[in-house]
């Protein structure tokens, strides 16, 4: 089956689409494929199989193909991503805060939102 990056990928771009960032459809996955092989990050052999993109991919697509700059967090692992809660409770609080990818190694899932208690420094995530 594809890889959850791919869904990721796709929920970014919907959400882009829907709060008018963007006019483009959301990317099929062959439509992200082959924008992987122009930007020479894939060889041409990458289109129409079932290999997996990461974080670094979904930026280059968004990049390319929605106009959108990414920022990379590096968390090693997934019990470590609530170490960046405040920071992501800004984000979010900010206003017009798109979902957030989260991905390492084998896993990769959408942010939707931090709940942070600043006094106790609690914090619960919303993801899909």
């Amino acid at each position: 089956g594809w890889g959850c990056a791919y869904r990721s990928l796709q929920t970014l771009a919907s959400w882009l689409v829907l709060n008018n960032y963007m006019t483009a459809s959301v990317p099929t996955i062959p439509e992200i494929q082959k924008t992987l092989v122009k930007l020479d990050d894939k060889p041409a052999s990458f289109v129409g199989s079932s290999k997996w993109i990461g974080a670094t991919e979904v930026c280059y697509v968004l990049d390319d193909l929605c106009g959108v700059s990414c920022r990379i967090l590096h968390v090693p692992f997934g019990r470590d991503v609530l170490g960046h809660a405040r920071e992501l409770f800004e984000y979010f609080a900010s206003g017009a805060a798109a979902p957030v990818m989260i991905g390492g190694g084998v896993l990769a899932y959408t942010l939707l939102g931090v709940r942070f208690d600043a006094r106790s420094g609690e914090a619960r995530d919303r993801a899909l």
